[in-house]
């Protein structure tokens, strides 16, 4: 159960090409041998019931975390049948998507399961803090990167992407994906402040997030319908965070 051979479920049809840059990809990381689905979309889901699917991609652990009942037949199916612990899912529009950004999008994904193998626990925090930040008053920007786990993976599939495509593509990348909106210019000028070679400590600064709005984070708890946001214990993940990854 949950150790079946790591495989793709490429309903979307990758071209030859695409398949070999996915394959580069993925051996910049650490993928256990089974237990891992990959799954191409051959659909997009952005007026899906579920917000979950609603998004370019996601990593989910089917095993540890709560099942999502509100899925398509064939993705709740894959995920009853307890073959694979964890999903790295990439809908329709990401397949499609241009190479640097399919890159980044699959490296981003990948260092979420990176990080949910060396501590469930980091993941735990890093989805809690992307739910509720949102209604606390903070200091930080209100984007994504706020969150450590996901700055964490941003960094990573900076790295992964310049090391396939080269420094000027991937700078161009960031500078046309900076021009969208302010906020994907605030959020691109949170990664472009750190060094992407040097070991970004999220667990530190996880728990450094979860001190400081201890008390907000508590209240927005008690106001909270979602039951994992409600039952987030806050110590316990500063003290299981604190004592560092398994292994990452």
């Amino acid at each position: 159960m949950w150790k079946a051979a790591t495989t793709d479920a490429d309903l979307f049809g990758l071209s030859q090409p695409r398949r070999i840059l996915q394959g580069i990809i993925r051996s910049y990381f650490d993928i256990p041998s089974t237990g891992v689905v990959f799954v191409f979309e051959k659909e997009d889901y952005r007026c899906y019931r579920n917000r979950v699917w609603r998004q370019m991609a996601i990593h989910l652990n089917v095993k540890e975390g709560e099942l999502e009942e509100r899925s398509p037949d064939h993705l709740l199916r894959l995920m009853k049948s307890r073959k694979y612990s964890n999903l790295i899912w990439l809908s329709r529009q990401a397949c499609e998507a241009r190479e640097v950004d399919f890159a980044w999008i699959l490296a981003h994904e990948l260092r979420h399961l990176e990080q949910d193998l060396s501590s469930h626990a980091l993941s735990k925090a890093g989805h809690f803090l992307g739910c509720a930040l949102g209604g606390i008053d903070i200091e930080e920007p209100e984007v994504q990167n706020t969150i450590p786990t996901e700055l964490d993976a941003n960094l990573r599939a900076l790295w992964v992407t310049r090391a396939i495509f080269g420094t000027e593509a991937v700078k161009s990348y960031v500078q046309h994906e900076s021009s969208v909106s302010e906020s994907q210019k605030r959020h691109f000028d949170i990664l472009k402040s750190h060094d992407y070679g040097k070991r970004y400590d999220v667990f530190g600064y996880t728990v450094t997030l979860l001190r400081k709005y201890q008390s907000q984070l508590k209240e927005f708890q008690k106001r909270s319908a979602g039951t994992s946001i409600a039952t987030f214990d806050i110590e316990r993940a500063c003290s299981e965070l604190s004592a560092g990854p398994h292994s990452i």
